[in-house]
C-alpha cells in the first residue's frame, strides 16, 4: 500500500518523461541524486543508466515499496529517509541531481553546491499557474513562480527550459553547471 493507502500497483513505475528525454546528457559514471523520490522510478532509471544513485523522501512507505524492486533488480540504488527540511547535502558530490513534483527555494543553495561541476540538473515541478486547474498540489508554498528556476540556475548552461499553462502549470529545466563558475 501506498502511504495514501493505493494499491502500489497503482503507482506509477515508469521514469518521468523529461529525465527520459534528457538521459543522453547524464554523466556515465558517477552518484547520481533523486531529492523526494518518493517510489524511486526515477532513482532506478538513474541506476539502468549506469549511476551509483541516490533517492531521499520523508515517506519510510513509498522508499520501502521502492526498495522491494531495487532488491529483485539488484540495482545500484541506495534509498534515504530524510526530512529534506532537516537535511543537508555535502558539497561537489553528485554527477548528477534530479528534482520532480518537489519546490523548496531554501535548497537551491544545497543543489548548486552539491553538484560537480559539469554535472547535469534535472528539475521538474508545478507552477503557480496549476491552481487554475482545481488539481493537486494546492497549497502555493508548494508551486514554483514564473521563471523561478531560472534564477537560481540560470548562469548555467541551460540545455532546456520550458513553462506549461495548458493543462497543467508546469515548469522544466535541464542545465549543466559551468566548470568554473564566476
Amino acid at each position: 500500500m501506498s502511504p495514501e493507502g493505493q494499491n502500489v500497483d497503482c503507482v506509477s513505475t515508469e521514469p518521468s518523461a523529461l529525465l527520459q528525454r534528457f538521459c543522453g546528457f547524464l554523466p556515465q559514471t558517477g552518484l547520481a541524486l533523486d531529492v523526494a523520490c518518493g517510489y524511486g522510478q526515477n532513482t532506478r532509471f538513474l541506476a539502468r543508466q549506469g549511476l551509483s544513485a541516490v533517492g531521499i523522501d520523508r515517506s519510510w512507505k513509498a522508499l520501502a515499496a521502492g526498495s522491494e524492486v531495487v532488491t529483485r533488480s539488484n540495482l545500484n540504488v541506495t534509498y534515504v529517509q530524510a526530512d529534506l527540511t532537516l537535511f543537508s547535502l555535502p558539497p561537489s558530490a553528485f554527477s548528477a541531481i534530479i528534482c520532480f513534483k518537489y519546490r523548496d527555494p531554501d535548497w537551491y543553495p544545497s543543489l548548486r553546491a552539491a553538484l560537480l561541476p559539469g554535472g547535469i540538473l534535472i528539475y521538474q515541478t508545478y507552477t503557480l499557474e496549476h491552481l487554475q486547474y482545481g488539481l493537486r498540489p494546492r497549497d502555493p508554498a508548494h508551486l514554483l513562480e514564473r521563471d523561478e528556476l531560472l534564477r537560481p540556475f540560470g548562469d548555467w548552461e541551460v540545455i532546456f527550459y520550458r513553462e506549461v499553462w495548458v493543462g497543467c502549470g508546469m515548469a522544466s529545466l535541464v542545465a549543466r553547471k559551468p566548470f568554473s563558475v564566476a
